[in-house]
């Protein structure tokens, strides 16, 4: 459960980046635009305003195309370190060009307009990238810097702005902290819901005494087996199995004892139909089914009578008492040129069953079609 919930923390992370950095990227090329606009870099065809224009075009080009993975770990990890080699690779064009700009004309509406983009996209990236907070705090900063410091040592008549973008720092990089905080208290309760009502789920779709599917549950497996085998047009085998004297299990021993006994049916069930595409289901008071997908009806038979000869050499410890247990089983084989209805298949093995029961019980039988 503890695995299943990081990887749906480190699932969200990738999401909400790849979210957050749809727009991010286009506001770079468009202020680099504007600024180039305003400090006439077109007329002069200024060469730090054309690379800066081609880095940042190829890099929103591909901070757009990049899709967050949605299956493991590496891949996802490989993701998030791509997408911040790009926000990095953003930020220090723009920045690179900004600082040249104001290097170069002082103060002018370049600046101006420049300044305030500068401050915008320090405080998106801390707000908006804050799950991953030193390297937003790291990239904000590298947004900020580089022109303060181009300020004070060459711009001294734009001071007011240095001590403005001095000031503005401290506050950054504490509401970056407190939206850091805030994303991780919204993910957390996020996932619990998530994981509450998944456990909602679970518990309406399974047994609450063996853990295997209920009889509802089943039903609706059954009828998505059709739909693949005619689709696929591979066989569905259905066994039914009813533990034998079950009556007379409780009545002797107790009820809880007999629940003991279907636990440990269950248990044996799971060691023989193994694969994930098994699926067992409780459909009674002793009573279980086993649909087996994408198999041969020998095939089928074979694990019918694997587990039937398991569960008779077996016994189930309980109370103090060892119990021996047998089952009678009916077995069917579908394929999907058969035209019959899944409870029709259902009848077929249920009748299948009760033929071994009649026959003396602890047996297998089959009904072809």
């Amino acid at each position: 459960m503890q695995n299943k919930k990081t990887n749906l923390a480190s699932q969200n992370l990738c999401n909400d980046l790849y979210s957050r950095s749809k727009i991010g990227p286009l506001f770079y090329v468009l202020s680099t635009l504007i600024t180039g606009f305003l400090a006439d870099y077109y007329a002069s065809l200024s060469m730090p305003f054309i690379a800066a224009m081609f880095v940042l075009v190829i890099t929103a080009i591909a901070r757009l195309m990049a899709r967050p993975p949605q299956n493991t770990k590496d891949s996802r990890d490989a993701f998030i370190k791509k997408h911040w080699l790009l926000v990095f690779c953003c930020v220090v064009t723009w920045s690179i060009f900004f600082s040249w700009t104001v290097y170069e004309l002082g103060l002018s509406s370049a600046f101006i307009f420049g300044l305030v983009s500068t401050i915008n996209f320090s405080t998106a990236i801390a707000h908006q990238f804050s799950p991953h907070l030193k390297r937003a705090l790291f990239c904000s900063l590298l947004c900020l810097l580089p022109t303060l410091v181009v300020i004070i040592l060459f711009q001294p008549s734009l001071h007011v702005a240095a001590l403005a973008l001095a000031l503005y720092i401290p506050y950054l990089l504490l509401t970056a902290k407190n939206s850091h905080k805030e994303y991780f208290e919204h993910l957390n309760n996020k996932l619990q819901l998530e994981a509450a009502l998944l456990e909602v789920e679970l518990l309406s779709i399974t047994d609450g005494l063996t853990g295997l599917y209920n009889r509802r549950e089943f039903n609706n497996q059954l009828g998505r087996a059709f739909a693949t085998s005619n689709r696929t047009k591979q066989a569905v085998s259905l066994i039914l199995c009813d533990i034998d004297d079950f009556k007379k299990i409780n009545g002797s021993y107790s009820h809880t004892a007999g629940d003991d006994c279907l636990i440990h049916v269950a248990k044996v069930l799971k060691n023989v139909f193994s694969r994930e595409t098994d699926i067992i289901a409780r459909v009674g008071g002793e009573e279980f089914a086993i649909i087996v997908l994408s198999d041969s009806e020998n095939s089928a038979m074979k694990s019918a009578e694997n587990f039937q000869q398991l569960l008779s050499a077996s016994v189930c410890s309980t109370q103090g008492h060892e119990i021996s247990l047998t089952a009678s089983i009916g077995v069917v084989c579908y394929q999907a040129q058969t035209s019959i209805k899944p409870h029709q298949l259902y009848d077929l093995a249920d009748s299948a069953m009760y033929r071994a029961k009649n026959k003396g019980k602890n047996r297998v039988e089959y009904t072809t079609l």
